[in-house]
């Protein structure tokens, strides 16, 4: 049976929104457990694998590192479309040509609507960092922009991300494989 991408992305949406707004959860929990409910990732986990992502909550336990609502987003591909057996591949090569492109390109999007991939270099953009009033909606608006973006990348094929462009050196790694 073919996925509705469209109905699943407007859901994980949806469901991010309010998982952070209603729910009590943090910015990965919020996305990861969108994901999951609004079938990105069904049939693979159910809701009690929410817990997966709550330490990735604060940029990794408040520690300010990366943002969890990017951290959820990328766990949830790699949960749909990640290496079952990462031992079989001897090509370290293949890593950057095939898989890599997919959570690159998902981190490098992520960026361009936060600001950063670091959940600290996001907060400290407000002058009272988590405690401004402007963090929150800001936070709100990043969980929801982080699941729509996710549900954009679970739903490409393998061979659509090989198409894609990788430039580590964007991020400023140089030669690491």
């Amino acid at each position: 049976m073919q996925k509705d991408w469209d109905e699943i992305r407007k859901l994980a949406v949806e469901y991010a929104a309010d998982n952070i707004n209603n729910r009590s959860m943090n910015c990965s929990e919020s996305v990861f457990e969108a994901l999951i409910r609004s079938g990105a990732i069904s049939g693979q986990l159910d809701l009690s694998a929410v817990s997966y992502a709550t330490g990735f909550g604060g940029g990794i336990g408040g520690a300010g590192f990366t943002c969890g609502a990017l951290a959820a987003g990328i766990l949830a591909n790699g949960i749909a479309h990640g290496r079952k057996a990462p031992a079989s591949t001897t090509n370290r090569m293949e890593l950057k040509e095939t898989l890599y492109k997919r959570y690159h390109n998902l981190a490098k999007d992520f960026v361009k609507v936060a600001g950063s991939g670091l959940c600290g270099e996001i907060i400290d953009k407000f002058p009272d960092g988590y405690h401004d009033p402007q963090t929150r909606p800001n936070c709100i608006r990043i969980v929801t922009e982080a699941a729509g973006i996710a549900v954009d990348y679970m739903k490409l094929s393998a061979d659509e991300c090989a198409a894609l462009e990788y430039d580590p050196g964007t991020v400023g790694i140089k030669n690491w494989i």
